[in-house]
């Protein structure tokens, strides 16, 4: 694999993130059945952890009400929503590091992380490495993938809890 290759993995990484975050509003929108403006002011001034919180407990709350679950928290959801969370975290530690190019003792091209971490109260600035192989990061895609898969479920299930009459 060629650097820009390597670089464009981290770029299909964010944008897949960003997707997840997407769908995650797309499904509030549904859940809440409210005015889209108001959901989507609301939804935009939140940080990506408070909408998934936030989702996590509209949703349980909704599969109540139309009997698709009398647990609170919805027990598959709020699962979901924890792996929701990792990938954030791991957006974040992508977004907000420094890269170099690596070779593997095999010879592939993979990417050095270097994220910056800070330790104020210690004086201390860490700078630990993680390799990334172009596969983990493909990995991490496809785990993705399967998350806008598992939200468009529920969206849809949703829509058949809010008009089982009609069709999604």
């Amino acid at each position: 694999m060629k650097r820009d290759a390597l670089h464009a993995q981290i770029g299909h990484f964010v944008l897949a993130f960003q997707a997840v975050e997407a769908a995650m509003v797309e499904l509030t929108l549904q859940v809440v059945d409210a005015d889209s403006e108001y959901v989507a002011t609301l939804t935009t001034e939140l940080e990506f952890n408070s909408k998934a919180r936030a989702l996590d407990v509209i949703y349980a709350r909704f599969a109540q009400i139309h009997g698709l679950s009398d647990q609170a928290p919805h027990a598959q959801f709020h699962e979901l929503v924890g792996r929701i969370q990792k990938l954030a975290t791991r957006r974040n530690d992508l977004v907000h590091s420094f890269y170099q190019l690596l070779f593997t003792v095999d010879g592939e091209l993979a990417l050095l992380r270097r994220p910056t971490k800070l330790k104020p109260s210690e004086g201390l600035r860490e700078q630990p490495d993680e390799g990334i192989l172009p596969a983990r990061l493909e990995s991490e895609i496809a785990k993705m993938k399967q998350i806008l898969k598992e939200l468009e479920e529920y969206r849809r299930s949703a829509i058949e809890a809010q008009s089982p009459d009609s069709e999604a």
